[in-house]
């Protein structure tokens, strides 16, 4: 036994049983410990044994595997001999298996989760086959899933309440008696979630609605709503015209959920039902070919006669179901108006038949003809004829269908000398010819279209794609009667589902082009339609008595071929809207026509910055500006400033911008009054005065704390999945299972498409899960994600690590938290000292310090409790080793952590030695005072306290000298050093143009050239007029904090020469203002320049 153990011990290092069994050991050795709750690294492996700061398990490689797999030290040796094949002189035992323990608390916590999910899906669908199959009549019989939800909601409550409300001893004793059933249940809930249709199924289901419907579809009346919505729907494909006319027949407008949102400002109603269209989602594919040239499309060659390979990115086209909604489905900001559309007996009729004269490829005439004829296309002639003596609505209206003969069914008698056999395809579905050769497309007839197929550099033979001409790997050529519509690289590649398919058959052209000629009933259903819907689309009645013999026309007619006609009129009708409406408005443009919404005259001796009073309480100052209107509200009692913005919207008139923010008020009808210009300036020195007096309380209060005013800043809190809605709010909503956590719909819709399992919260205390986005949409109230799963996420420990970028401000918040509260500082990970986990002992044999700038603020919160500062401290050492929070992604706390501790408004840092704490000053900085002036100086654009206090920096010729005696210098100061020389030298022959790269430069050094050099260079900008440019750079000296208060003076001075150019007075007048209050240097005429800037304003 002796020579077991002891050849375990010296094969087998502890690292190598770790990784063996399943754990992951980090730099360092260090490992998450498996013997208690540990999410960051707490125990350290050596290679004789292993210890957890947390727990303190301690132990050899034996000890390992015998508490990992609950054994005996025996079976402990003889596993880990087993699983590494080490021989000893005892007779090896028989192999077994070992499976890791949990805890019973662990094993209880996990089948307790599991149940409560299991039944909170299915109570879901019970809910829901309680709806959906519920008998019509007394009579039907009951469906099995509607008796099942009748049979068992009832009893599925009373244990979703169970697991909410009762004793764990009574969960235990449930769950141990009903484990086969759960299995059982979540068997059957994994069936039908794997069931659930891809995208290709719900297409392929999809469009099998839409042939459907299209059989169906040729009925009169049916027949006359589908060409209304196409109208409406012009620009979509048939597909989608189909699916809207079939969900949504009175549909106007539609848009996704985000389209409304971020593009309209509007929001879709709660319990709205989306419009399944299909959206194109085509996927990039990188693909390597020959170059060529762009004219001959030849190879490009290299020096050695081989081809030049080149990397393109193709778009294979993919489509996929989505939800759409219509405008009445919606509540939000109102839509623009258009220009009003046609009606009645055609309005502008002049104006608008001269539309639909330009917009016809061959010319339009009138002439007298028999009553039963309203008009005729000419092939042979190439003219249209229309029926003189006609209203003016039918007038148009033959003149569109006479449009749509001569756009569609403009063909003369085929001739085609020496006719050839092709072969029949199908070319994307369309009916095609094609030919191995090159087809000449000069000797075509009119009205037949010819492209080239291109083949792989592979297998040249093999096409591809389908291009205009192709000049080198021709793969065959292709006519068809209808034209193809390229993508913008002008090529349309192949894809399994859609390209080209032989039909095995022969023909000539003249056969194919008699073949593809339709009779004539189906031509005057194409015209008729194309007319109706375009008469439609802008508001002429035609009347419905043209489609009575549409039903007998479509008896017989094969899908393809129907689909194929409702192809031709949605393309056709297409182009008349878009032809017709530019033209129009043309005509009316050049005609001094008015066909935009009506807009209150603008008054033209009324001067266009103007104050209002708006019922009698607030004033509303309103100017113009570059990007439309500059407003700013004030509280007529107080003359405070309230609010300000700014409308982009320059087009807008000063009362229509005054009326639109009078509704982003929520004002309706208001009291709107002139008020005196004069006003405007007493207005804004009161606003400035209460800012000073704001800034001035505000420092005074720091003062007296002796610690920085964060109100804005919070310590540390858990990282919420939504920020718009809280635990409270969710309660408040009548859901109370702590192990929620809620989210807004919009955030649902992120973290679903995350990965995420989504539930649908209800006000009785009950969730379901989501399955599908739609459930999402149509949901009214609150979402939640489980904590678990969230404290698992991607984005949950993407938040965690957000906070650590934030080194300072939650240094400030900690330092200004009124109460009792602590922080925790690990050593940064780069480590440049190697100190981690070394005590102070160690530290101070090797001549080290605790540096601030080594550590990292790893974690801040309140103090929980009394006691003294050591109390606390032992307490937090429990606690972040023991029972951490889940927010806390970090490594057990250990030797070498610092834990400031804030007690009574004062701070003391503790360095986490080998036994107990030792207290460290000077760890914080010592005058956090000063450090809160600075944060309250960048939040209202102050300069007050930036001292200056800094050594005068050395020219370029002192480095020098400094660096040839053989003293230490910072290459970056003297590279600094020497391009602001260069500058200045740039600057004063006035090439400030050429000086400005070289003064960007010298900003990298952190001297006193520096901060000049950012002074220069918005000086140099605002000379050139770039505003923005210039504003830019005085914040950028700002936010480095250089310790050089002349030049951030000069710079605040240029600020405020930055808002006078910008007309904005108020702004201008504090930054000068604040230069007077808080600029420490009396002697240096900083202050008194900008005492004159002031007085200069007024």
């Amino acid at each position: 036994m002796d020579n077991l153990f002891e050849t375990v011990k010296q094969s087998i290092t502890i690292r190598e049983a770790a990784e063996r069994y399943g754990i992951e050991v980090k730099r360092g050795g260090m490992v998450c410990c498996p013997f208690h709750d540990d999410k960051n690294p707490s125990m350290k492996l050596n290679k004789e044994y292993f210890y957890c700061f947390g727990c303190g398990a301690t132990g050899d490689v034996i000890d390992l595997a015998s508490r990992l797999y609950n054994l005996s030290p025996k079976e402990a040796a003889e596993k880990l001999a087993q699983d590494f094949g080490l021989i000893y002189d005892s007779q090896a035992p028989p192999r077994r298996n070992y499976v890791r323990q949990k805890t019973e608390t662990q094993q209880f916590r996990e089948d307790r989760q599991r149940c409560y999910r299991i039944l909170s899906d299915y109570y879901y669908l019970l809910k829901k086959w309680e709806n959906a199959y519920s008998p019509h009549t007394p009579e039907e019989e009951p469906h099995p899933l509607f008796v099942e939800a009748i049979q068992k909601k009832t009893y599925v409550e009373y244990l979703l309440d169970l697991f909410l409300y009762e004793s764990e001893e009574e969960q235990k004793a449930w769950i141990a008696e009903h484990t086969a059933e759960i299995t059982h249940l979540e068997r059957r809930l994994k069936i039908m979630a794997e069931n659930k249709p891809t995208n290709r199924e719900r297409l392929r289901e999809i469009t099998d609605g839409i042939e459907q419907g299209i059989k169906e579809l040729f009925e009169s009346e049916k027949y006359m709503r589908y060409l209304s919505v196409m109208s409406r729907f012009h620009r979509y494909s048939v597909n989608n015209t189909m699916l809207i006319y079939m969900q949504k027949p009175d549909a106007t407008l539609v848009a996704g959920f985000n389209k409304w949102k971020n593009q309209f400002e509007r929001h879709v109603k709660k319990g709205e039902h989306g419009i399944t269209i299909i959206a194109p989602t085509p996927y990039k594919k990188k693909i390597e070919e020959m170059k060529r040239d762009p004219d001959t499309h030849a190879p490009i060659l290299d020096a050695d006669g081989k081809a030049v390979m080149e990397k393109k990115e193709i778009e294979i086209p993919m489509f996929r179901p989505v939800k759409v909604f219509d405008v009445s489905q919606t509540d939000g900001k109102p839509l623009p108006e258009l220009a009003s559309s046609l009606s009645g007996t055609v309005p502008h009729y002049e104006a608008f038949l001269e539309a639909v004269r330009r917009s016809a490829p061959v010319p339009i005439e009138f002439e007298p003809m028999a009553d039963n004829m309203d008009g005729y296309f000419s092939p042979e002639r190439q003219r249209i004829a229309i029926r003189e003596g006609m209203s003016e609505v039918q007038t148009v209206s033959a003149a569109v269908h006479e449009i749509a003969h001569s756009k569609l069914h403009n063909q003369k008698k085929i001739q085609i000398d020496n006719d050839q056999q092709y072969q029949e395809v199908e070319l994307f579905e369309k009916p095609a010819l094609f030919s191995n050769g090159r087809i000449s497309h000069d000797d075509l007839p009119e009205g037949v279209y010819c492209y080239d197929l291109r083949g792989s550099d592979d297998d040249p033979g093999f096409p591809i794609c389908v291009e205009e001409r192709v000049v080198v790997n021709h793969a065959g050529s292709v006519i068809l009667t209808a034209p193809l519509e390229f993508s913008e690289e002008g090529r349309l590649y192949f894809t399994d589902e859609n390209g080209l398919n032989f039909n095995g058959g022969m023909l000539t052209l003249s056969q194919f082009l008699q073949e593809q000629k339709k009779d004539r009933r189906t031509e005057e259903v194409e015209a008729e339609s194309i007319s109706y819907a375009v008469c439609q689309y802008f508001g002429i009645q035609t009347g419905e008595n043209s489609f009575g013999y549409i039903a007998s026309w479509s008896k017989g007619k094969e899908l393809k071929e129907l689909r194929a006609s409702l192809e031709t009129i949605n393309k056709t009708s297409c182009e008349l809207i878009n032809d017709i409406e530019r033209h129009y408005k043309e005509i009316c443009k050049e005609r001094g026509i008015d066909l935009t919404a009506k807009q209150e005259p603008e008054q033209a001796d009324i001067p266009q910055k103007a104050l209002f009073l708006l019922n009698d309480a607030t004033y509303l100052h309103i100017q113009p500006c570059d990007t439309g209107w500059d407003y700013t509200l004030y509280d007529k009692e107080t003359m405070k400033e309230l609010d300000g913005g700014q409308l982009d919207e320059p087009e807008l008139s000063r009362s229509a911008a005054v009326r639109q923010i009078c509704e982003g008020l929520e004002l309706e009808n208001p009291s709107i009054q002139d008020a005196p210009l004069s006003m405007i300036e007493t207005l804004q020195d009161a606003a400035c005065q209460q800012m000073q007096e704001q800034v001035s309380q505000q420092t005074a209060e720091t003062a007296a704390t002796q610690l920085p005013d964060a109100q804005e800043q919070s310590l540390d809190e858990y990282p919420m999945p939504d920020s718009e809605v809280s635990v409270s709010d969710m309660q408040e909503y009548g859901y109370l299972y702590d192990g929620m956590l809620p989210v807004t719909r919009e955030r649902a819709l992120e973290l679903d498409a995350a990965g995420l399992t989504v539930y649908l919260l209800h006000e009785d205390n009950t969730e379901s899960m989501v399955f599908d986005t739609e459930e999402i949409m149509e949901h009214g109230g609150l979402f939640g994600v489980e904590h678990e799963e969230w404290e698992q996420s991607p984005a949950f420990h993407e938040k965690v690590l957000e906070r650590q970028e934030r080194q300072m401000e939650r240094e400030q918040a900690f330092l200004a938290h009124e109460g009792s509260c602590f922080a925790i500082y690990q050593v940064s990970r780069d480590d440049p000292q190697n100190v981690r986990f070394m005590n102070l002992d160690w530290l101070q044999s090797h001549n080290l310090a605790v540096d601030r700038n080594n550590y990292d603020m790893i974690y801040t919160a309140p103090l929980n409790g009394s006691g003294s500062a050591m109390e606390q401290l032992e307490t937090l050492y429990e606690q972040f080793n023991l029972q951490k929070p889940v927010d806390f992604h970090s490594p057990s706390m250990s030797v070498s952590d610092i834990v400031a501790i804030k007690q009574d408004g004062k701070v003391s840092c503790h360095y986490c030695d080998s036994v107990g704490f030792t207290e460290i000053p000077g760890f914080l900085p010592d005058n956090p005072l000063k450090n809160a002036e600075m944060m309250l100086e960048d939040d209202y654009g102050m300069i007050d306290g930036i001292i200056n206090n800094g050594p005068k920096e050395r020219t370029v010729a002192q480095l020098e000298q400094q660096a040839r005696s053989g003293q230490p210098i910072s290459l970056m100061d003297l590279a600094a050093a020497a391009h602001f020389a260069k500058a200045r030298s740039l600057d004063a022959a006035g090439q400030s143009s050429d000086a400005l790269g070289h003064y960007r430069k010298a900003t990298e050094a952190r001297t006193r050239e520096a901060a000049e050099a950012h002074y220069r260079i918005a000086s140099i900008l605002f000379g050139q007029g770039d505003l923005a440019g210039a504003e830019k750079e005085v914040y950028a000296l700002s936010d480095k904090k250089l310790p050089f208060q002349y030049w951030t003076g000069k710079a605040f001075l240029l600020l405020g020469d930055i808002y006078v150019k910008k007309n904005d007075a108020f702004q201008a007048r504090a930054t000068y203002q604040s230069i007077v209050d808080g600029y420490a240097d009396r002697t240096d005429g900083i202050v008194e320049e900008a005492r004159q800037k002031i007085d200069a304003l007024k």
